[in-house]
């Protein structure tokens, strides 16, 4: 079979999270993955309260394939896989300004490796106008901290993905927010340098996937007795170059193929 992309596009993230909080949204968003959605409202046992979402910065799908021993703290903090498919042009600002605002990027605007503040409505705004607690932490000079910035939501900013957990799991612990959008990009970095099979690359692969079974051990020994949905969700893939870097940007199935995993924190 010749290789295929994936069935939904990023800009369906939005909305399937946001039923999953049972949030409206505004009606230029895509819909949602219907069946998806009731298959984690079953799991979660009703409305999501709070929203755990880890975004590991180019891990495409064929990292899944080839390595997925890797993965077992993610596929053991999670019950759902939804194929996905990157963006054009397969860059980070592109594809999360979709993920988070479910349009295409000639609606959001963001069309190349552009980073301006997103005047549209996105996730956030929505989830502040429900009254909701979001909050963002990323690594120094991440997207999120650039197109999202402005809002009324706290940002926290770290050195790397080590440091981005001890700050998820001390926002955990505070109790104070029910929307955490947790950016790292160690293995991107690795990747663009050594490769994206790399040892360093794949060093960084494992390191973010054990990072996000902390995070989920974290919700369920503080939050018992809530209903929370984790989501560990990549933007991109990366592919490498005859030179030996990665790179990505390009409609290669290497870089628009990605999976996102949900589950419930019990």
């Amino acid at each position: 079979m010749a290789d295929h992309f994936n069935r939904y596009a990023l800009k369906h993230f939005a909305a399937t999270v946001a039923e999953c909080m049972e949030l409206p949204l505004p009606e230029e968003y895509a819909p949602s993955v219907p069946w998806a959605v009731n298959i984690l409202k079953q799991r979660l046992g009703g409305k999501a309260d709070r929203v755990v979402a880890y975004h590991a910065d180019a891990v495409g799908q064929y990292i899944w394939q080839k390595y997925t021993h890797l993965l077992a703290p993610v596929y053991a903090n999670t019950t759902l896989a939804l194929p996905f498919v990157s963006t054009v042009e397969s860059v980070t600002p592109v594809a999360h300004a979709s993920m988070y605002t479910g349009l295409d990027p000639e609606g959001h605007g963001i069309q190349t490796y552009v980073r301006p503040r997103l005047e549209c409505s996105t996730l956030f705004d929505v989830l502040l106008a429900a009254g909701r607690r979001p909050v963002i932490i990323a690594q120094a000079d991440s997207t999120f901290l650039h197109i999202f910035a402005g809002r009324s939501l706290p940002y926290f900013e770290c050195a790397n993905a080590m440091e981005v957990t001890e700050k998820a799991i001390e926002v955990i612990q505070s109790g104070e927010y029910d929307f955490l959008s947790i950016h790292t990009f160690d293995y991107d970095n690795a990747a663009h340098a050594y490769g994206p099979e790399s040892k360093e690359g794949l060093n960084a692969v494992a390191l973010e996937a054990e990072n996000f079974a902390r995070i989920a051990d974290t919700v369920r020994s503080t939050w018992p007795d809530e209903r929370v949905l984790l989501t560990y969700s990549p933007d991109h893939g990366q592919h490498l170059t005859a030179g030996g870097s990665g790179a990505h940007g390009s409609r290669m199935i290497e870089d628009m193929n990605i999976l996102h995993f949900f589950g419930a924190a019990k």
